[in-house]
Order: C-alpha cells, then sequence, then structure tokens
C-alpha cells in the first residue's frame, strides 16, 4: 500500500509564497489542524486524504493565507 506524506511536514521540500497584500515573504507556521486549539498541536494529524493544509504569515504586513500543499507518495 502506497503511503501519502506531506513534504512540508516532513522537510523535503520547501513552498516560497509572495503575499498578495503587500508582496512581502510569507513564512510556513504549521498546520491548520494546531490552531484548532490549545491541545490540538498533540493530537494525531487529522487531514485530507490529497493534501496538508497550512497556514503562512506575511512577515511584513502579518496577513494570514491558507495553502493547501499536495501530499507526495512514498
Amino acid at each position: 500500500m502506497e503511503k501519502k506524506i506531506c513534504p512540508i511536514c516532513n522537510k523535503i521540500n520547501e513552498i516560497k509564497l509572495v503575499c498578495d497584500k503587500c508582496k512581502g515573504y510569507m513564512v510556513d507556521k504549521g498546520r491548520q489542524q494546531e490552531y484548532f486549539d490549545d491541545y490540538s498541536a498533540d493530537d494525531p494529524i487529522d487531514d485530507l486524504e490529497d493534501c496538508c493544509v497550512h497556514i503562512y504569515k506575511c512577515e511584513n504586513c502579518g496577513s494570514f493565507e491558507k495553502k493547501y500543499i499536495k501530499k507526495v507518495i512514498v
């Protein structure tokens, strides 16, 4: 059986995003699941089968963007 993993969570790849509002550099702040409550970062990963949702924050203006990261087969 093939296994799909997030290339961002597993540090296989890095995505460089530019902020739509100010054109500043956006930084990955982790999986969306980690923001649900105080203890959600400790929960087992519960995401979509084909993608992992990450939150990015602009270093310049502070805006946030949700990005769906396509999982890769290992």
